[in-house]
C-alpha cells in the first residue's frame, strides 16, 4: 500500500527492474507497495537469480535460514537450518507471488544496451530473446539487480580445448551426469567446492582436489540438519521468538565483530596476528581441522591459511576436510600446468589422469552489470569510465554521468564479514532506490544522478577506511 503522504509517480512513468533474483524481486515488492509502475526483466527463462542457475549437488545456503530471508514477511517455514538451493529458489518464487511481483517480470529479456536519452530523460534499453529476436523498451529509472554471481570463471589453463574428458561448471552441472567409477578432479576450495566435494567422493571411483590457495573452513552448527518440530513449534508459536533467533544469529555477531578486523598494532608487536579474537579463533580453527583430518600431518600443512580467519570470507564446512582423508581422494597444491587429453598436469610434473574436470572456480565478480553496456550522458560508456581505476560507485549504487541508474549490489557493496544477511541489504538498497524516486516525485524533477564532488569524496573516505 502506498504511503499517505508520498507523491505519486507522473503519468507514463517506469521503472525498467533488470535481473529477478533476490535483490530484483526485493525492488520489486518495494515499486509494488508505492505504487511505481515498474518491469523486472530476466535473462533466463525463470527467475531466481544465483537459484536458478545453481544446480550442483549439496548446494546450500551457508548462513542461517531464517537470516537468509526478507524481513518484510512473516518467518517462512525453512525445512532445514540451512536451506538447500530448491527450496530458496521456492521461497523466492513465493515472495513474487505473494506481494504481486510476479506479474510484473518478463522472462528471456537479456539487456545488451542501455543508453540514457538527454533530450528526454528516459534510457532506452535493448533486449536480446532466446529466439533471437531484437525487443526494445524504454524507461525513466534503470535500476540493476544483475548481481556479481553472473559470468563465470573459467581458468585460463593450456591444452583446455585438447582435453577429451567432460568439463563442468557448476553453474551448468548436467542432470543426467554419472560419476559412478569415473575419475573426477575438483578445481577450486572455495564455497561451491567445498560444498559438493564429499557427495562428488561418494559417487566417483577417485577425487583429485586442487587447491591453490588455503581457505578458513569453519564449522557451523546445525549445518545439513532438519529443523526440529520442537522449534518449528517455537518459531509458529512463541511469539517473539523468530525475531530473537534473528537476532542472535545477525546482530550478537556483528557486535562481536566490530573490533575484529581492526589490527591491534601492541598484539601485533608482540609477535600475534591481528587481534587477540583473531588469534583465538585463528586456534579454535586450527584445532578443529586436525580434529577433522586426524593423525594426517601431510594434510595438516596444506591446510592451515598463512593469513588471518575472517581476512577471506569464511568457508563453511560441508564434509570437506573429512571427504580428504579418505584413501579415494587426493589433495594436490603444486598448481596446474596444463590439461592433457585424458588428464591434469601439475606443475611438479606429475600428471593425474582424470575423467571429469569440475571447475569451482568461481565467477568473474568485477563484471559489474555483465553482460549488458550502459551508455550516460554524452554517450560515455560506464566500462570506460571505469577502466583507469577500478568499478566504483557512490553508496555502491550510483555513478556521476549516469543518471537515473541505480545498482543493488554495486561496486564495494558486499558486506564485510558477520554483517546483516544480503536478502536485508537488498532491501535496504531498494529502500535508497524508492526515497531518491520520491524526492523526483515531490519536487517535479525528471532526473537524480549523484554530483562527482560527492562521488570521489565518498570513495576517498572509503579507501582511507580500508
Amino acid at each position: 500500500m502506498r504511503p499517505r503522504d508520498a507523491t505519486p509517480a507522473p503519468d507514463g512513468f517506469e521503472v525498467a527492474v533488470i535481473g529477478a533474483g533476490f535483490a530484483g524481486i526485493a525492488m520489486g515488492v518495494q515499486l509494488e507497495r508505492l505504487g511505481i509502475p515498474y518491469t523486472v526483466y530476466e535473462r533466463r527463462e525463470e527467475m531466481g537469480g544465483t537459484w536458478s542457475t545453481h544446480e550442483y549437488p549439496d548446494i546450500r545456503v551457508d548462513t542461517l535460514s531464517i537470516t537468509y530471508e526478507f524481513s518484510f514477511d512473516e518467518p517462512h517455514p525453512w525445512s532445514e537450518y540451512f536451506a538447500r538451493g530448491a527450496e530458496v529458489r521456492g521461497y523466492l518464487e513465493t515472495m513474487a507471488d505473494k506481494h504481486g511481483v510476479r506479474g510484473h517480470i518478463r522472462l528471456g529479456h537479456d539487456l545488451e544496451d542501455a543508453r540514457f536519452d538527454e533530450a528526454r530523460s528516459r534510457w532506452q534499453l535493448r533486449f536480446r530473446t532466446p529466439d533471437g529476436r531484437c525487443v526494445e523498451r524504454e524507461a525513466n529509472v534503470v535500476v540493476t539487480a544483475a548481481g556479481l554471481f553472473s559470468k563465470t570463471k573459467l581458468p585460463e589453463i593450456a591444452g583446455i580445448d585438447e582435453f577429451e574428458g567432460t568439463i563442468v561448471h557448476p553453474t551448468r552441472w548436467p542432470h543426467d551426469l554419472d560419476l559412478t567409477g569415473k575419475r573426477v578432479a575438483v578445481v577450486g576450495n572455495g564455497s561451491t567446492g567445498v560444498e559438493l566435494l564429499a557427495w562428488v567422493a561418494e559417487a566417483a571411483e577417485h577425487v583429485t582436489v586442487f587447491q591453490r590457495t588455503p581457505q578458513w573452513i569453519s564449522p557451523r552448527p546445525n549445518y545439513g540438519r532438519p529443523v526440529e518440530p520442537e522449534v518449528r513449534w517455537l518459531f509458529d508459536h512463541l511469539p517473539g521468538y523468530w525475531n530473537w533467533a534473528r537476532f542472535t544469529s545477525i546482530l550478537a555477531l556483528m557486535t562481536w565483530h566490530e573490533d575484529f578486523l581492526v589490527p591491534d598494532p601492541e598484539w601485533e608487536r608482540q609477535g600475534g596476528h591481528l587481534t587477540p579474537k583473531s588469534e583465538a579463533l585463528r586456534e579454535t580453527l586450527i584445532g578443529y581441522i586436525r580434529e577433522q583430518v586426524g593423525d594426517r600431518p601431510d594434510l595438516m600443512e596444506k591446510l592451515v591459511p598463512d593469513y588471518a580467519p575472517m581476512v577471506r570470507r569464511p568457508v563453511v564446512d560441508n564434509g570437506w576436510y573429512r571427504a580428504l582423508t579418505r584413501d579415494d581422494v587426493a589433495l594436490e597444491t603444486a598448481g596446474i600446468t596444463r590439461l592433457t587429453r585424458d588428464g591434469i598436469e601439475a606443475a611438479d610434473g606429475k600428471v593425474h589422469a582424470v575423467d571429469i574436470v569440475v571447475f569451482a572456480t568461481g565467477f568473474e565478480v568485477d563484471q559489474f552489470l555483465w553482460r549488458a553496456e550502459y551508455h550516460g550522458v554524452g554517450g560515455s560508456n560506464l566500462r570506460d569510465y571505469w577502466a583507469p581505476h577500478s568499478p566504483r560507485a557512490y553508496l555502491g549504487m550510483m555513478v556521476p554521468g549516469f543518471p537515473n541508474f541505480f545498482m543493488l549490489y554495486g561496486p564495494n557493496s558486499q558486506p564485510v564479514s558477520g554483517g546483516i544477511s544480503l536478502p536485508s541489504w537488498f532491501q535496504i538498497w531498494a529502500a535508497y532506490v524508492a526515497q531518491c524516486l520520491d524526492e523526483m516525485f515531490e519536487h517535479g524533477h525528471a532526473r537524480v544522478a549523484v554530483k562527482e564532488e560527492a562521488f570521489q569524496r565518498f570513495n576517498a573516505a572509503l579507501d582511507a577506511e580500508a
